[in-house]
């Protein structure tokens, strides 16, 4: 189809592309590397299966939003198509008569599905461009108070419209190529879209039909090569980098656990993330990643409630600075530029409940929610920038081993009149009962353990407590940012581990569960630890209890973050509450399971309170009382504090109430 000139020059500019782009990839991938913990390439090529799975299926985009995800989806697929419908488009134009198996039903099948997709991605690009720039859906806007940069601001729009209309003048001129193709030789039934455009070219003098041809066949194949060298600057890159994201992760025990900082090691010099290059690499591909879809804020329980925080603007602002200061970035000649001045504000990085909604939903795998804690690492431990609630909750953890100040004599306090047996007196039990710091000192914790434990005597399980021996497990220290802290609370608390001989831990508290679980299994602990969610629905399945149906009312569960996203545990406290339900209905809240909104306590927020906007704990509670259920079930201390004060302020205290499992099955004994 082209003419000798017409070749040459394809191939000089082709040349010219891969070149520039070459050279755009690898500052690209140089400012990745600028970041601390290499990435294990070797390893990520192992996971290569992966990569493709998820670009192949484009599950990930299904978590939220599922039909604006299948049309993205469509995109995505089209697009891929495209791939090798350029290479095919290359030959057609450089070899005469070439035609892609066109006799054969390959062939016949290719050119059916390039013509399907090719209309689907054109009606995709199309709904996508109304969407953000006429409609502007809000689910696309990052509002105040969040901090986006003016760069992020404007760049936003400029490569959403950018490459908006790059898929659209690709896919569409190569549309027209194809009806200009039919127009010149005959109808084809396999290509139907494009050949009803093809009549539109019935009074087109041939010469005119070839002209048009080669002008289409040049602005689809043209746009690509222009459009190679600047992909890496773009949210484009996301088709790539998402996938390679999902590549390169790290198994960690929980999404909140960090890698465990050695500070005997005098080498270190930074702790935690003050600015980008202190974030491991894989934290700095996630910029490149990131699709802008905003996703990760539709349940960010800071950003839902008016406060300062958003992911995506995190990940965002993040992207901007490497494409505005990459040549700085990558020969380290930029002046220090703090992450709390760049990526989100100092409040924003407290707002965060470490709830992992950002990192449960995300489609590219990015993990926003590991920037903020390195962030806060940094804050606590080289800057010495926190709230002063913290301040006061490290002291307290510190002298008194709990963050409510309380004397570690009293932590045996909730066990009058239960005679619960103790650890240091049996020396050995089946089970050790974690009751934690909540379950020890708060008012309503301690009723929640005393149920525990009646749940536990009436099964005659073999347990024990470690009374006042017991000391916090340091979560709320390492989720603030005071690592330091928490591996002095962990330690201690292994040694402890050491003087007994005990199969499992039953605790009620999901950060207790989550810290001795996951987070001391870090520190090369193995223990078993079980929820009591968890515990007691066995329990029950085993006939070991018997609980009586016993609840008219209708009853909502509300997920504890540590124990669902966290842990991946949504059934078994569910299947306890349905264990006890009568003629009453367990109902589900609008924002359930892997959807569930935060409490607002985790992440450190139960010691100190970030005043802007909404509190998170009312919002909550408006979505319990809005399932007309009478009983708020709650299966952690902290989640069950939290409700208990949405429902006083909501003004729901005289018709409503909140009961933790423990106290539902115990009630029915």
């Amino acid at each position: 189809m082209l003419s000798l000139v017409e070749k040459i020059v394809f191939i000089l500019i082709a040349l010219g592309a891969m070149g520039a782009s070459f050279i755009t990839f690898r500052k690209m991938f140089r400012a990745i590397g600028k970041g601390v913990q290499p990435i294990n390439w070797k390893d990520a090529l192992f996971n290569f299966p992966k990569g493709i799975k998820v670009f192949i299926s484009q599950e990930t985009l299904f978590k939220t939003r599922p039909i604006i995800g299948f049309i993205h989806a469509l995109v995505a697929w089209g697009f891929t198509l495209y791939l090798l419908v350029n290479i095919v488009d290359v030959l057609y134009g450089f070899i005469p008569g070439f035609h892609f198996f066109s006799d054969y039903l390959f062939g016949k099948l290719y050119r059916l599905f390039v013509d399907f997709f090719t209309v689907m991605v054109l009606i995709g690009v199309i709904y996508f461009l109304v969407r953000r720039f006429i409609f502007n859906d809000n689910r696309l806007i990052i509002n105040q108070p969040v901090m986006l940069s003016e760069e992020a601001r404007a760049g936003m729009r400029r490569d959403s419209l950018i490459v908006g209309f790059f898929i659209l003048f690709h896919v569409g001129a190569r549309f027209l190529s194809a009806s200009f193709e039919i127009a010149k030789n005959s109808a084809d039934s396999f290509q139907p879209a494009a050949t009803i455009v093809s009549l539109l070219w019935a009074n087109f003098s041939e010469e005119n039909i070839i002209l048009f041809e080669h002008i289409t066949w040049w602005i689809a194949l043209g746009l690509i090569l222009g459009f190679l060298p600047y992909f890496p600057y773009t949210k484009h890159a996301h088709l790539f980098m998402g996938p390679l994201n999902f590549m390169v992760e790290k198994e960690r025990s929980s999404m909140a656990s960090l890698e465990t900082i050695d500070f005997e090691d005098d080498s270190i010099e930074q702790f935690g993330a003050g600015n980008i290059e202190h974030l491991p690499q894989k934290q700095i591909l996630d910029a490149y990643a990131c699709i802008q879809c905003s996703r990760c804020q539709d349940a960010c329980p800071a950003y839902e409630t008016g406060k300062e925080l958003s992911p995506s603007a995190l990940e965002i602002n993040k992207r901007y600075f490497l494409n505005n200061h990459l040549d700085e970035f990558i020969d380290g000649s930029i002046p220090d530029a703090s992450i709390t001045d760049i990526l989100l504000t100092d409040e924003a990085a407290w707002s965060c409940t470490t709830c992992g909604f950002c990192v449960e939903v995300c489609p590219v795998g990015n993990e926003p929610m590991l920037d903020i804690l390195r962030a806060r690492q940094d804050l606590v431990m080289m800057e010495s920038k926190f709230p002063k609630d913290a301040m006061e909750t490290f002291d307290k953890i510190e002298n008194y081993g709990n963050p409510w100040g309380l004397s570690p004599q009293e932590r045996e306090n909730w066990m009058e009149g239960r005679d619960v047996p103790l650890m240091r007196e049996k020396k050995e039990a089946e089970v050790l009962y974690w009751a934690g710091c909540a379950g020890a000192y708060d008012s309503r914790g301690k009723e929640i353990s005393q149920a525990v434990v009646d749940v536990l005597k009436e099964a005659k399980v073999d347990f024990a407590s470690l009374g006042n021996e017991e000391t916090c497990t340091g979560d709320s220290a390492r989720r603030i940012g005071n690592e330091y802290l928490f591996q002095m609370m962990a330690e201690q608390n292994l040694e402890t581990f050491e003087k007994y001989k005990f199969k499992k831990i039953v605790t009620q508290c999901p950060h207790c569960f989550t810290t001795l679980k996951n987070d001391y299994s870090e520190l090369g602990a193995k223990l078993e630890v079980v929820h009591h969610s968890q515990y007691i629905g066995e329990l029950v399945s085993k006939g070991k209890i018997s609980p009586k149906s016993w609840v008219d009312e209708d009853v909502t569960y509300h997920d504890a973050c540590y124990l669902g996203r966290h842990n991946d545990e949504y059934d078994a406290p569910r299947d306890v509450i349905q264990s006890i339900m009568r003629d009453g209905e367990l109902k589900e809240m609008e924002q359930s399971r892997e959807k569930s909104f935060c409490c607002g306590a985790g992440g450190g927020n139960m010691w100190y309170e970030i005043k802007t906007g909404e509190r998170i704990n009312h919002n909550r509670f408006e979505q319990a009382a809005d399932t007309g259920a009478t009983t708020v079930a709650t299966a952690c201390n902290f989640c069950n504090i939290m409700m208990e004060d949405g429902m006083k302020v909501t003004g729901n205290d005289e018709k409503m109430k909140v009961m933790d499992i423990a106290e539902l099955v115990s009630k029915s004994l």
